[in-house]
């Protein structure tokens, strides 16, 4: 172990992949951004006895819970952006993970 954490090369590589996953989660960053807030709900209603469903967006806005609902027609739309949006935070989390793991290897063959 000792000839990898002196190793020079080792250590560009480490700093190149701490600089490449900075860069992903960055980029990762700006694209949820562009994704709808909220999580996707459906009501249902009985009228003169039928029962009609809807869907509605449930979000924040500062501090308020805000509901909006989605025409029938921009559901699956919606819905996909939505699924991509929870790949892209467990993508988020899991760099996040990685960045603090070669955090730590590169504090320690600095320090040694």
């Amino acid at each position: 172990m000792n000839v990898e954490e002196k190793d020079r090369v080792v250590h560009g590589m480490l700093e190149d992949e701490y600089q490449r996953c900075q860069d992903v989660l960055h980029s990762l960053q700006e694209k949820i951004k562009l994704f709808p807030k909220g999580a996707l709900n459906v009501r249902k209603k009985k009228y003169k006895g039928k029962e009609y469903s809807y869907h509605y967006l449930i979000s924040r806005e500062g501090g308020k819970i805000v509901n909006r609902h989605i025409p029938e027609e921009n559901l699956s739309q919606l819905s996909n952006q939505l699924k991509e949006r929870d790949l892209c935070k467990k993508e988020i989390q899991s760099y996040k993970k990685r960045i603090a793991y070669l955090e730590r290897l590169l504090k320690t063959s600095k320090s040694k």
